[in-house]
């Protein structure tokens, strides 16, 4: 399982569930990706107004995650 492929299902996952959200399938895909990133390893994070959005809606999308969680790493 690598990052890449662990984000791109992610933000697909995100994306059906929630039509129309760019920004929430991004978050998503990055913090699903920082979830199985080797620690010796840089994790591209999200920078500027995304930044912000992340930090207000990382609840709810760490809750979306967690629930489809079995879906994205499997």
């Amino acid at each position: 399982m690598s990052t890449d492929s662990v984000r791109a299902d992610a933000e697909g996952l995100f994306r059906a569930a929630h039509p129309g959200d760019r920004s929430g399938a991004l978050i998503a895909g990055c913090r699903a990706a920082a979830r199985v990133a080797d620690p010796d390893h840089a994790v591209a994070m999200p920078i500027g107004k995304l930044a912000v959005e992340e930090k207000t809606r990382a609840r709810e999308i760490d809750a979306w995650l967690n629930k489809e969680w079995a879906r994205i790493a499997s």
